[in-house]
């Protein structure tokens, strides 16, 4: 099953402060109401959570907010903007792109593996995205474009300026 979980809201769920960089804060799930798999996320600055503490959270844990970008293969939004743009593009480069942010979403566990096939001597990944119901499952095929550690390494590092 898979669960939807809302992005932090870069503040307290509880006193609406603003978090500052390097700040240690407590992330609660609470389940939304109706919606089986659904939960409602709330952010709670170290006094809140102290006054409080986890109350009807059916999970918690801490972290740390950092205004710092994040790198772009951790960032789910930024993979798939890149995976469907690069796709889209006819420019040389654009399959090691569409590759990188496969392998990426694949990591972030986005997308699954489905099956390899040949192409002559091209070798293309199918790839689909998990937990769909069989016939809503998109099938994406994505060239392999045979790159090595540091191929892959540079398009990493241009990931970023890609989306």
């Amino acid at each position: 099953m898979d669960f939807k979980i809302a992005r932090g809201q870069k503040q307290c769920s509880v006193c609406s402060r603003p978090f500052a960089d390097k700040e240690k804060y407590f992330v609660g799930l609470i389940p939304r109401t109706g919606e089986e798999g659904t939960f409602d996320r709330n952010d709670f600055c170290d006094a809140c959570w102290t006054r409080q503490g986890p109350g009807a959270l059916v999970a918690f844990w801490p972290n740390e907010y950092s205004t710092q970008k994040r790198p772009a293969l951790l960032d789910p939004d930024l993979l798939w903007q890149v995976f469907h743009k690069a796709r889209a593009a006819g420019e040389a480069d654009m399959p090691k792109f569409a590759y990188v942010a496969a392998l990426g979403l694949m990591r972030l566990k986005k997308l699954k593996l489905k099956a390899t096939k040949r192409e002559g001597k091209k070798e293309v990944l199918v790839f689909e995205i998990p937990g769909a119901k069989a016939k809503e499952r998109t099938q994406y095929e994505i060239l392999n474009p045979a790159l090595d550690e540091k191929g892959v390494l540079d398009v990493q590092d241009r990931l970023g300026d890609m989306a």
